[in-house]
This record gives structure tokens, C-alpha cells and sequence, in this order.
């Protein structure tokens, strides 16, 4: 299975192609310099990335004023891609985990119980669809029109198709042109 990568950037409204090859990035802060250094001074600050695995996963970086956002559709295949370097930061980064996180301690003896229920639970997670893998901010296209709450949506409905995903978020945010362009 083949890797699908482009970077668009934002000029006048529009999205181009920027010819940048995201196998030689290093990470993030190297993909907002490169991105910031190309083209014409027309830029309006933001940058797309996308990597696509096909029937398998894809990714989003969305760069704005040298900010990068990540989206991961499936973070243990993102994880033993050519491109876990440049997503490192996003392999295990899912918001909910975070609240997970934050529960009170127990003493000791509470602490054996909960290993037996924590066992269980764990044994349940692994009955999860194929979404639940996801990883990153759902909400990175949220002021372009596409709620994190559609996004995922989209990733319960068409997850086995990540270009259909992709394609939907492409025409929501106004980049689905340039990509299809890029393929």
C-alpha cells in the first residue's frame, strides 16, 4: 500500500500546492518553517499537510502563523509509518485521555481491587470500532466549518475510505481542488 502526501498553503483565498516532500521533515516546528519560507509573501499564514495510507489511516496538519494542529484517523498506524518522527507529539495525544487521567488516588488496598476492574475494562477496550484509534484535535478545521463532532462522525461512517474522510473535510474547509490537483 502506497503513500499519499501533499502541503497546500493558503494564498488569496485559495489553496496551492507547496512543493515540499514530508518524508525529508523532521517535525512540526521544521514543517511551520519550511512552510513559512515558501512561496511569494502572498501567504495568509496557514498550511495544510495531509498524509493518506490507503484503506488505512490519514492525517491532518493544519499550520497557522506557525502553529501546528494535528489529526490522526488511526495513531497505532501513524505510529509505524515512514512519518512517526514528524507525528510524534500526536501518537498518543487524544483529549479524553487526558480526563481520564485526572481521577483521585486510592490507598493500597483500594488500589488491588481496582487493578481486577482496570484489568476488565481494558479487555473491554479492545472491542472498540475502528475510530476509537484516533488521536489529536478533531476540532483543527472548527472555524472552517468542520465541527470536531462532524469529523469524527465522518471517521465512524467512512473510516475504511480515509480519501472520502479527507475529501469531505477538503470540500467543508475549501482545499479539495488543490488536493484533488495534487493526486
Amino acid at each position: 500500500m502506497a503513500y499519499f502526501t501533499a502541503v497546500l498553503s493558503r494564498a488569496d483565498d485559495r489553496f496551492r500546492l507547496v512543493d515540499l516532500v514530508l518524508e525529508d521533515v523532521e517535525d512540526l516546528a521544521d514543517l511551520a518553517d519550511l512552510v513559512d519560507g515558501v512561496g511569494d509573501g502572498q501567504a495568509d499564514g496557514e498550511a495544510i499537510a495531509v498524509i493518506e495510507h490507503e484503506d488505512e489511516w490519514f492525517g491532518l496538519i493544519r499550520i497557522v502563523d506557525g502553529d501546528a494542529t494535528v489529526f490522526l484517523s488511526d495513531a497505532d498506524a501513524a505510529a509505524s509509518s515512514p512519518y512517526a518522527d514528524l507525528l510524534a507529539d500526536y501518537l498518543d495525544a487524544r483529549p479524553d485521555a487526558y480526563e481520564a487521567d485526572e481521577e483521585p488516588e486510592a490507598d493500597e488496598d483500594e488500589a488491588d481491587d481496582d487493578e481486577d476492574e482496570a484489568d476488565d475494562e481494558d479487555a473491554q477496550m479492545l472491542d472498540l470500532d475502528q475510530s476509537s484509534d484516533w488521536s489529536g484535535d478533531p476540532g483543527l478545521f472548527a472555524d472552517a466549518g468542520v465541527a470536531a463532532e462532524d469529523l469524527l462522525a465522518q471517521l465512524e461512517r467512512h473510516g475504511a475510505d480515509p480519501a472520502r474522510v479527507v475529501a469531505h473535510v477538503g470540500e467543508a474547509v475549501g482545499f479539495a481542488d488543490a488536493l484533488e490537483a495534487a493526486r
